[in-house]
């Protein structure tokens, strides 16, 4: 992770002179092409992309018709996809949000569902944003019934996908894909790249429409338009420029001024907003998040945790978005840091590659073998964004399995070789709290062999394609669940371990035992009960508890007190109790599972008297056997 102050961040994010104002005096067309350079055109060093109509995604970027024609494609062909129309551009035209959920509003277990944001097409010229948010819908939709985690993220929150928030900018830059309308540069002498150091309409437009047409020759109105993503209530104005209506980053004559902000935070509601937990608006050029950090030290431990998983599932897949943190209470007004102070949940911008010069990588274009043209970065190659949009979603699909919240057990099962059930005990539903529902709890004796089956509320392992159980692209959570016995037998507290393995996790039926809901979402583990429990009688029961542990995917650990449903409030988890009970944001062991065994064949840690008249006096079977060293053949034999 890196943290910087706001200045550079805004520097970093916004490219090359981009925070600079504009000169207002006549404007020029560049024209972009492959190889040619000349007073009017600009070489980027690769065949310059041209939107094509296609409804699935292809080698290279789609028009904004084609993209949205499939969008509504899914909403028809999905029950779990429905579409909204929240709001309307500067010129009219309808903006679209989406949500992909189940039809209830709660989880499988009886809480009212999270919900998350995804934001794309804030900055017109940005194609990267529409094609790797409509990548994540598309597999949301392809994933549907994948008995894994798609699918319980359909049956368990609401994401909310607004795809193209600055519609009218966007269709512009797809009029113009080869020529953009700039200021020129102070030395009409230099080279084009240098003298065309600020595009601003065309293919380069950033910001929205008010008060511009759609024809690239009319100069008055090329500067117009406000920055949606510096036209939050949050940091409102505090950028040099920010109050200049031809500067590049003018936030607007007021926060919240534009019609497109509006349909955002429509959109948001359908979530609904006091249910989100995650946002991410999503832009290029930079590869890199952008972190915002409120005054809340656990909301930002646990985002920077988030980002730092993010980050590890691209470099898994030859990628590297690293975060880049910024000062705590500092910030500029974009969209996250409006919804990371006002919500208090994990933000930040998602800047899709090429990078910007970061960690000695060549910069924008030159990434891909181009020639580094000003600005060349938002012209990613036809051939790159297929690979671009497969590395992100993964990435953005961890993002909500993590902040759906940690697992926590629904059900626990004892059944002896006989296939009866010696202990089965499952957790009701409910919103705030749970009870534990004892069916079976017959007591259970040393030696003989069990089956222990645990379910839990989310499928809890992925496999690969040879049915192996595996890591999560790029995480490092401990894959086997660990499982013990403890309790105080009479001289003392014991604990006895169970030996799990991957191979126990259920994806199919085995032996009459399968996964709850979910593929590997249950383990079962056969094993035989330990005789080395002390007590100190042959007579009556010993207390033993089942002490259970695990991680989920993102490596969050149990909650370790299923009766207090964990949510989330404030920036941080709430009543998400460690192994110690305290509520906090780490889990922990699971131990709420009592069962007694038999004392008959347990270990006998005292000796046992028994009296005779008359001063006479008898050694008890114990210590006879172990002054003849046979204690071993009674425990063997007993």
């Amino acid at each position: 992770m890196v943290t910087i102050t706001t200045k550079f961040k805004a520097a970093a994010a916004l490219v090359s002179m981009a925070l600079i104002t504009a000169n207002t005096s006549r404007a020029e067309v560049l024209n972009y092409t492959e190889n040619t350079n000349s007073s009017n055109e600009l070489a980027i060093g690769y065949p310059v992309p041209i939107p094509v109509d296609s409804l699935t995604a292809v080698d290279g970027f789609r028009t904004y018709d084609s993209l949205h024609s499939q969008h509504q494609s899914l909403a028809v062909t999905h029950a779990e996809i429905s579409s909204t129309i929240v709001g309307q551009t500067e010129n009219s035209r309808d903006i679209y949000a989406y949500l992909f959920s189940d039809a209830d509003n709660q989880t499988n277990n009886g809480q009212t569902e999270a919900a998350f944001f995804i934001n794309g097409t804030i900055h017109a010229r940005e194609w990267q944003s529409p094609e790797v948010v409509t990548e994540l819908m598309e597999q949301l939709a392809e994933k549907k019934n994948d008995q894994s985690v798609v699918q319980y993220l359909l049956d368990n929150t609401n994401i909310v996908i607004l795809p193209v928030m600055n519609v009218d900018g966007f269709l512009q830059t797809q009029r113009f894909p080869t020529q953009v309308t700039q200021t020129p540069g102070t030395n009409a002498s230099s080279s084009p790249a240098q003298k065309f150091a600020q595009p601003r309409d065309g293919r380069m437009r950033r910001k929205n429409m008010p008060n511009v047409d759609e024809v690239l020759s009319t100069e008055g109105d090329r500067l117009n338009g406000v920055d949606l993503n510096r036209n939050g209530t949050v940091f409102f104005g505090v950028q040099p420029d920010n109050s200049t209506p031809s500067s590049l980053i003018y936030g607007g004559p007021s926060a919240q001024s534009e019609s497109e902000t509006q349909a955002l935070l429509a959109a948001a509601q359908l979530g609904p907003r006091n249910r989100l937990r995650f946002y991410q608006d999503t832009h290029s050029f930079s590869r890199v998040l952008f972190v915002p950090q409120p005054s809340n030290t656990r909301r930002n431990a646990i985002t920077n945790s988030l980002a730092s998983k993010f980050q590890s599932t691209t470099q898994a897949q030859g990628a590297n978005y690293f975060p880049v943190i910024d000062q705590v209470g500092s910030g500029i007004p974009t969209t996250a840091d409006y919804f990371a102070y006002t919500d208090l949940i994990p933000t930040w911008t998602l800047e899709i590659e090429p990078p910007q010069g970061f960690a000695n990588e060549p910069n924008g274009g030159a990434f891909y073998g181009g020639t580094g043209a000003s600005h060349s970065g938002f012209i990613m190659p036809d051939s790159e964004i297929g690979r671009t949009r497969d590395q992100l979603a993964p990435a953005q699909i961890l993002m909500f399995y993590h902040q759906a919240g940690p697992a926590h057990v629904t059900n626990v099962r004892l059944v002896d070789s006989d296939g009866n059930d010696v202990y089965a005990a499952s957790w009701s539903s409910g919103n705030t709290g749970r009870n534990l529902n004892v069916a079976t709890n017959n007591t259970l004796n040393g030696g003989e062999t069990y089956s222990l089956y645990v379910s839990f509320s989310k499928p809890m392992r992925v496999r690969n394609s040879s049915g192996s159980i595996t890591q999560y692209t790029g995480q490092s959570a401990t894959l086997r669940p660990s499982v013990s016995i403890s309790g105080n037998g009479g001289s003392g507290n014991f604990t006895r371990n169970i030996s799990v393995s991957n191979s126990n996790w259920l994806n199919a039926d085995v032996d009459g035992f399968s996964f709850d809901q979910y593929h590997d979402d249950a383990f079962k583990v056969d094993f035989t009960l330990p005789t080395d429990i002390p007590v100190s009688s042959n007579a009556g029961s010993t207390s033993i508890a089942i002490n259970i542990s695990a991680q989920d995917l993102a490596g969050l650990s149990l909650d370790a007190d299923p009766s207090t449903v964990v949510d989330w409030n404030s920036g941080a988890w709430i009543r998400y109790e460690n192994s110690d009970g305290q509520a906090g944001d780490s889990g922990g062991i699971d131990s709420s599972y009592n069962l007694s065994v038999s004392n008959q064949g347990l270990t006998l840690t005292e000796p046992q008297s028994s009296g005779g008249g008359g001063g006479s006096f008898s050694w008890s079977l114990v210590t006879l056997l172990s002054l003849f060293g046979l204690i071993g053949w009674k425990r063997r034999y007993h």
